[in-house]
């Protein structure tokens, strides 16, 4: 009986003193209440149904494009069907968040009005854009090429 409340004071000791558990990771997850889609000079800025967001995890959303003219810039945001409120989603800071890179996840602010995204393919081909809302206020937008 000593040695069990022993190792269960130690687990709770060793769990308060290592844990890095913060209040946006016990909070549950908002749940985006409208359509999003993959809006840019690509579609003319329309919402385009083959450019709807797909959720594909709890709180993370995606869709493919082609791109078929490396080097050029393509601009675009992540958007509902009216550009509303908390569903226009650009860049959060233009020095580090507007250029898209491979694999590398930038945050969005969803109140946005102009700041678009930009990504320059190296190659034509498949690409994957996605938006995590894990931290609703923060989301992350990621593009990664697809290949098929």
């Amino acid at each position: 009986m000593k040695t069990k409340l022993s190792l269960v004071l130690a687990t709770l000791f060793l769990g308060a003193c290592s844990s890095s558990v913060t209040l946006d990771d016990i909070v549950p997850v908002e749940e985006v209440q409208k359509p999003l889609y993959l809006r840019g000079d690509f579609s003319l800025w329309d919402a385009q149904p083959e450019y709807q967001m797909e959720k594909v995890a709890p709180a993370i959303y995606e869709t493919k494009i082609k791109l078929s003219t490396p080097g050029k810039a393509y601009e675009f945001k992540i958007a509902d069907a009216d550009w509303s409120e908390n569903y226009n989603c650009g860049y959060l800071d233009e020095g580090l968040d507007k250029q898209l890179e491979i694999g590398l996840p930038v945050q969005a602010d969803c109140n946005s009005v102009y700041n678009y995204f930009s990504f320059t393919p190296a190659e034509e081909g498949w690409y994957k854009v996605s938006i995590n809302f894990s931290r609703f206020s923060k989301p992350l937008v990621t593009i990664n090429q697809v290949f098929e």
